[in-house]
Order: C-alpha cells, then structure tokens, then sequence
C-alpha cells in the first residue's frame, strides 16, 4: 500500500464518522441483547397466567438471569482482556444469548418452567458479557466524548428495553392461529431469536471495522503479549474504584428491578388496562430517550460526573420512588413518576458509566467493567428475588420503602466518593470536562 493510499485509509479509520458508524453497529448489538433480557417485562401477566407461576417464580426469570454473571463477570473480563479480546469475546457472547433464546423459546412450547430458567440463565450469561465488552470498545474507541459516547449507547439499550415492553404482549395476542397458549408464547420468544440473528450479523461487522482500525492506526485492543493477571494489575483498584461499585449495587439494582414488576404494579395499584400499564412502564425508561444524546454532550463538556449523577439521584429518582410510594388509584400518576425516573436513569447512565475509564488502564477495560456487573448481578439477583417476596407477603407500600432506603444508600456512597476524590492527589471523577479533554487528548 502507498504512503498516500495509508494516510488516507489511516484518516477514515480515525474519522469521527467511522466511529459513529461503529458505534452505531456495536450499540444494535446491545439494543437487540436487552430486549431479549428484559422481554419478560412485556408479557409478565401472560406468563404468570399462562405458566401457573407465582410473582416470584416470575421474578426468578430475572434473577436466573443473573446468578451466572456473579462469578463470571469477572472470570470473564480478566479471560476477555489476557487472552480472548474484545473482538472474538462479543461473537461468542452474541451466540450465547441467541442459544439461550432459543432455549427458553422451546420451555415456553414445551411448557417447561425449568427449561425456560436454563434458557434464561444462558440469556444472562452472554448478555451481561456483551455489556462488558461493550463498555470496553467505548472507553478504548472515546477518548475525548466518552459520555457522549455512553449516552448514545444507553439510547441504544433503552429502546431494546422498551420495546420489549410493548411489543412481546402484541406479538402474543396477534398469534391466534395457534390455540395452545404455551405454544403461542413460545413462538412469541422464539421471534426474539430471529431478531439476534441480526445481532450477530452486527457482531461480525463490529469485528472487521475493529480489525480494520487495529491494522492501520497500529494501536491494538488487546496486549499482542499475553500475561498472566498478578497483584500488582489490581493496585490500579483503588478506594475510589470500590466506592464507584457500591454506587453501582445500590442505584442501578432498583432501577432495573422496578420495571420487572411495574406491568402488575400499575394494573394493580393504578386500575390500568394491560395496555395502558406496559404503556406507563415503558415511559420509566423511554420517555426520555429523545434527551439522550443533550445529556451526553452536556457531561461530556462540562465534566463533574459525580454531581452530574448525584443532582439526578436526589431530584428524579427518589421523588419519583415517593410518588410511587404515596400516590393513590389516579390514572396520571405513573405517568407522572414516569417522567422522572426516566430523566433519573438519562442523565446518571453516561456519568456513571464513564468513571471506571477515568480510574483503570485500557488493559484491565474489560476486568474493570467485570468487577462492575458481577456486582452488579449479585445485587441484582438479590433484590429481584427480595422484591417477589415483599409483593407476595407484604405488598407494594412496603416495597417502595425498601427500594427508597436503598437508593439513600447510593446517595450516601455518592458524597463518600465526591468527598474522596476531591480529597485526593490528582482528581478524576468530578473535574472538568475540559481537563478530562486535554488528558485524553495528551495520552
């Protein structure tokens, strides 16, 4: 190749076009992996009825999802980093998802509940890894817009989480040629792996744009020198490292935990219609979506992540946690609370996201965001369990009460972490948006 012809192929594979473009395949992949994570959300009356299965056996779809990622979370973002890389480590976890689909689509027409959670728990185990990796592309590809890049990426995962709260139950009700019910919603589940089938057509796009701009700006994703993981890789872990994932396991537990159950919830406490309530409880992550990228570019020039994140824990989510706890049987007030948590999860997404990227190397990426959702799960599955019981038992006053305490919690380890930081020789987490620039910009 000529010295011309490199310098202009070297110039497209920097261009801010091709890393859009990029991104934009990268975040599909996320998009069509959430809604198969979170397509129970969208037909959870169907399958309580359809199943015979209590809430919380309904909520074990979801904590099955996560039990797998506790461990390999981490195993797999040390595995990702040392010897798999990035690239080869998305199409297996894409197929991963695809497999569990279908797994769980056949404990549907089987009308198998343990099929459907061994379905299920394979969904969980290639979904989150696909977030790992997804996270490390970014913080390695985004330098200098990385909470730009964060935000759009969240849209991405945000529209496969509301669709998969209003289409599933469409989908369900438009298969009246099949009269069995279990048959009808195991079709319906299977549709979700006709749809990964495309992402994994992404996936292998992502590969080949990752290879191209590896090979011509000569800067790999991955250490070309494999080497053992040793203690000092983790000294880079600091307090502040922890802190951020104590932030992680009681903020994001309850944002996500909430829209499992929100269907019932709203039809209950509310008087909705099935329509109505998925309609209301897709507003708890869509109805801001339009907002997504101004909010990435707002953190990304302004930097202060943390006071990003904190403003938007204290006057969204927890107002609209009380809302939920205190309002009565009036219509508006989900839609209402919607708005709010929406705004909460808008704006607190890309400015936490991005803090591991200020703290860790690129070569432990993938550890980092390991350490992270296997937390994360640990929570996750916790609380999704915790939270069947309280509806079962105590009913949904209660329950709000418990996820308003743990979101002071996250508030609490908020201002530990600003407090730290600031506290600290060389700030990361709460300085401008311009000093995080020129850092980027000089490394």
């Amino acid at each position: 190749m000529s010295g011309e012809n490199l310098y202009l192929t070297s110039s497209w594979c920097t261009h801010w076009t091709y890393k859009y473009l990029f991104l934009s395949f990268l975040s599909s992949v996320r998009l069509l992996s959430n809604y198969c994570l979170e397509l129970p959300s969208g037909i959870e009356d169907t399958i309580i009825k359809v199943m015979g299965v209590t809430t919380a056996e309904y909520d074990l779809l979801f904590s099955v999802t996560a039990w797998p990622n506790i461990f390999l979370c981490l195993v797999g973002g040390i595995l990702i980093d040392r010897l798999v890389g990035l690239r080869l480590g998305l199409l297996i976890m894409v197929v991963c998802v695809l497999l569990g689909q279908i797994v769980w689509g056949i404990g549907g027409i089987a009308n198998n509940y343990y099929i459907m959670l061994a379905g299920r728990f394979f969904i969980g185990a290639g979904n989150e890894l696909v977030t790992v990796i997804d996270h490390a592309f970014k913080a390695i590809w985004f330098k200098e817009d990385l909470s730009l890049a964060i935000s759009i990426d969240i849209g991405f995962s945000r529209i496969g989480g509301t669709l998969a709260i209003l289409l599933p139950q469409l989908i369900y009700d438009s298969l009246t040629i099949f009269h069995s019910p279990t048959f009808r919603l195991g079709v319906t589940l299977l549709t979700a792996a006709g749809l990964m089938i495309i992402g994994l057509a992404f996936s292998l796009i992502v590969f080949g744009m990752d290879c191209k701009r590896e090979k011509v700006i000569e800067q790999p994703l991955k250490l070309k020198n494999l080497k053992r993981t040793t203690m000092n890789d983790f000294k880079q872990f600091s307090l502040l490292f922890w802190l951020t994932t104590a932030i992680n396991v009681t903020y994001f537990p309850v944002i996500f935990s909430f829209v499992g159950i929100g269907q019932d919830f709203f039809i209950q406490k509310y008087g909705l219609s099935m329509e109505v309530a998925n309609l209301a409880n897709s507003l708890l992550f869509g109805s801001a979506l339009i907002l997504v990228p101004i909010a990435g570019i707002l953190i990304t020039k302004t930097g202060f992540h943390l006071l990003w994140l904190l403003s938007f824990v204290l006057t969204t989510a927890l107002p609209a946690l009380l809302i939920f706890m205190f309002s009565n049987g009036e219509s508006y007030f989900p839609f209402v609370a919607g708005v709010f948590y929406s705004l909460s999860y808008t704006f607190s997404g890309p400015s936490f996201t991005a803090l591991p990227a200020f703290l860790i190397d690129k070569e432990n990426m993938a550890t980092a965001f390991g350490i992270l959702n296997s937390s994360y799960n640990a929570a996750y599955s916790l609380v999704t369990y915790v939270t069947g019981l309280i509806i079962d038992t105590l009913g949904y006053f209660v329950l709000q009460g418990f996820f308003i305490h743990i979101i002071m919690l996250s508030i609490d380890f908020t201002l530990l972490t600003v407090i730290f930081d600031a506290a600290s020789n060389k700030p990361n987490l709460n300085v401008p948006g311009l000093w995080l620039r020129c850092k980027a910009i000089k490394e």
